[in-house]
C-alpha cells in the first residue's frame, strides 16, 4: 500500500484522543472513519504483551504498537552487573581508593538497573512528532496508566468538532493541535495495519531515527 504524502508540518489539524482501551475504542475508529478521515491519517497509540495479535479496527488503520514487556534490556542489566562486580573488585584490591571507586560503580549501577526497568512508554513517538513537553508528558502519564492515544489528523477544519463529538461520546479527553501530527514508530515500537497480511506486517519495526 503507498503512503500518500503528509501535509507540511503546521499545515492541518490533529484531535488527540485519550480513551479507554476496549470497545468504546474500536467504535471511535470506526466513526472517524466513517467521517472520512482516511486510514492515512487516523494512527492509534496502544500497549501490548503481544504486539503480533491483530486489532479489530476498520482495514488499514495504521496502529503503531508498543511492547509491554522487559525486551531490550539484557545489555543495560548487564553492564550494571559488570559495574557491581568491578566495584567489588577495587573494593578488595585497592583498598586506599576501593572505597570511593565502589561507591562510584555501585551509583552508575544503580542508575542502569533503574533506567532498565522504567518501562518505554509513549514518549519517544511523542519526541519525534516534536510535541510540546507539557502535552507530552500528560499524554505519556495517561498512556503508561492504562489509556490508548488517538491521533486523527484533517486539512478540512469542517471535520475537527464531528472528530471531538466521536471522543466525547466515549467519554474520551481530547486536545486539538493546529497542526499535523502522524505517529511513526520508533524505539522498538512497531506499526501495523488492521487487516494486513503478516507479510505485508513484516519490516515494520521501528528504529531511532526514523
Amino acid at each position: 500500500m503507498s503512503e500518500r504524502a503528509a501535509p507540511e508540518r503546521g499545515e492541518g489539524y490533529t484531535v488527540v484522543g485519550v480513551l479507554e482501551d476496549g470497545a468504546g475504542l474500536n467504535q471511535a475508529v470506526r466513526e472517524i472513519r466513517n467521517l472520512g478521515v482516511s486510514s492515512d491519517d487516523l494512527t492509534v497509540l496502544l500497549k501490548r504483551a503481544d504486539p503480533a495479535e491483530p486489532e479489530p479496527f476498520p482495514d488499514g488503520t495504521r496502529y503503531i504498537v508498543i511492547p509491554d514487556d522487559l525486551r531490550g534490556l539484557e545489555i543495560p542489566i548487564g553492564f550494571a552487573a559488570v559495574f557491581v562486580v568491578s566495584g567489588l573488585l577495587f573494593a578488595f584490591t585497592a583498598p586506599v581508593i576501593g572505597a570511593v571507586t565502589f561507591v562510584f560503580f555501585i551509583a552508575l549501577a544503580a542508575v542502569l538497573a533503574a533506567g532498565s526497568f522504567t518501562r518505554v512508554g509513549a514518549d519517544p513517538v511523542l519526541t519525534e512528532m516534536e510535541v510540546p513537553s507539557e502535552e507530552s508528558g500528560v499524554w505519556n502519564d495517561r498512556f503508561e496508566r492504562g489509556k490508548v492515544l488517538l491521533f486523527a489528523a484533517t486539512a478540512e477544519r469542517r471535520l475537527v468538532r464531528p472528530i471531538c463529538e466521536v471522543l466525547r461520546g466515549q467519554s474520551a479527553d481530547f486536545y486539538v493541535v493546529d497542526r499535523w501530527l502522524e505517529p511513526r514508530p520508533v524505539s522498538g515500537a512497531m506499526l501495523r495495519r488492521a487487516g494486513a497480511a503478516e507479510g505485508e506486517r513484516a519490516g515494520r519495526r521501528g528504529e531511532i531515527g526514523r
